[in-house]
């Protein structure tokens, strides 16, 4: 049976098995933010993710939990209750907890681009139109776009979801050119990239962004999450040419139910160099050793 560990820090579900000897015990913050069973619940997963218990293989007992993560017991039964209702464990009577069998596990991209992706989500999910109305762009939107602060665009916010469960938090705003085809009642039926492509639209240049946000108020009660929630948020500017942006647009997601998995074929890993990895580190101080 393997150690208990509290390896928090290494997410991906792709980095490599987790032995004995690379184990360590943490002691769980409630500073942190997050409730504590509900931080043990993220470990645990996150473990179970990355193979440290496999399929049919028992967890640490509540006393082995309690002791590496510093927290009593009824902390560590609350955590493996929402693990068993979430499907990760199941409880065997006389026998202890164990990984339940085909718990869920990374999943490959499918080969399809991450726009197609996208696209094939939006006929997945049920979409909830939150607001579509003229503003100004925040300053770091106008600014991707190319346009003054007060420059009035068309702006939509809408939510994805499925079976009640909140995915997706889609905030775009749209050049007012485009104002006659984004209209509410159109977005519960098409995306706007579906709209505009029908008019004729033809997307020649997009950059995409992903980064690390904390959620605010408004996302994280769209999305049920506590407000300074990590998520991921895509950015994404869409322009049919040069200094002809048509759509910029950020869509919010929490690491406990989605994540981004991007493919490549090999002859497609010698372009790898239109990514770029982008250190922010100035609002760190210069002083920082």
């Amino acid at each position: 049976m393997r150690q208990a560990a509290g390896h928090l820090t290494e997410n991906s579900p792709f980095s490599h098995e987790t032995s004995r000897e690379d184990t360590m015990s943490v002691i769980l913050r409630r500073e942190r933010g997050d409730l504590l069973h509900r931080q043990l619940f993220l470990a645990l997963r996150e473990q179970i993710r990355r193979s440290v218990y496999r399929d049919g293989e028992p967890i640490p007992s509540e006393e082995q939990l309690c002791q590496s993560f510093g927290v009593s017991r009824i902390t560590v039964r609350r955590a493996v209750a929402d693990l068993v209702e979430e499907g990760w464990l199941e409880k065997r009577l006389g026998r202890g907890t164990f990984v339940r069998q085909a718990a869920a596990k990374p999943r490959s991209g499918g080969g399809s681009t991450f726009t197609e992706s996208l696209a094939k989500r939006a006929k997945q999910t049920k979409v909830t139109v939150l607001e579509v109305s003229r503003r100004s762009p925040p300053p770091h939107v106008a600014t991707a776009m190319g346009l003054a602060e007060d420059a009035q665009v068309v702006y939509a916010s809408r939510l994805r979801s499925i079976s009640g469960v909140p995915l997706l938090f889609v905030d775009s705003w749209v050049m007012p050119e485009y104002a006659d085809t984004i209209t509410g009642d159109a977005l519960e039926g098409r995306s706007i990239t579906e709209m505009l492509l029908s008019q004729g639209v033809r997307f020649r240049y997009v950059t995409e962004e992903i980064s690390a946000v904390a959620a605010d108020p408004h996302v994280a009660a769209n999305l049920h999450v506590q407000v300074g929630s990590p998520l991921l948020c895509v950015a994404r500017l869409v322009s049919k040419d040069v200094g002809k942006t048509v759509m910029y647009l950020m869509a919010y997601m929490t690491s406990e139910r989605s994540r981004v998995v991007f493919s490549h074929e090999e002859q497609e890993l010698d372009r790898m160099y239109e990514a770029k990895l982008i250190h922010d580190v100035d609002a760190y101080g210069s002083d920082q050793g």
